[in-house]
């Protein structure tokens, strides 16, 4: 396949959904979460073409999450599991410091790629754990490829 070169600003906006596929409360069909576990309660995915100094693709992951024992008791790293049809792909690091959470990868640290060549959809499921080991359950994002602009 010849790849297309990618032009200008790509994004990704990945949107809550629940199992139904329906834009909606980010339920995954899992199992309700421990009642003591923190919530992902938003989350977003996008890339863009890096142009300054070394050209590559630059993907970004921003999450807010919330746990009613507060907010200081949500651990510092979080993650970022990403898959898509063919099944899990990898993990990336959610960095979270009063309920902000961001990471940050290169397109060619997992083989996804953010070009109009892919046709695959890739699910970001965001996850973070609080001081007393409670994990939260997964807030799924949906990111779909744009056409170059």
């Amino acid at each position: 396949m010849q790849r297309l070169r990618v032009m200008g600003l790509l994004l990704i906006v990945g949107c809550a959904t629940d199992d139904t596929g329906d834009s909606g409360s980010g339920e995954t069909g899992a199992e309700p979460a421990d009642p003591n576990a923190p919530v992902v309660e938003s989350a977003e995915v996008s890339c863009y073409l890096h142009e300054t100094g070394e050209t590559y693709v630059q993907w970004t992951a921003g999450a807010t999450a919330t746990d009613k024992q507060g907010l200081s008791t949500i651990e510092t790293i979080g993650r970022i599991e990403v898959s898509d049809a063919g099944g899990a792909i990898g993990t990336q690091i959610l960095v979270c410091a009063d309920g902000a959470c961001t990471g940050s990868w290169r397109d060619g640290d997992m083989d996804i790629e953010c070009d109009a060549v892919a046709v695959t959809t890739y699910d970001f499921a965001f996850i973070v754990v609080d001081i007393d080991g409670h994990e939260s359950a997964p807030l799924v994002v949906h990111a779909e490829k744009t056409t170059e602009g």
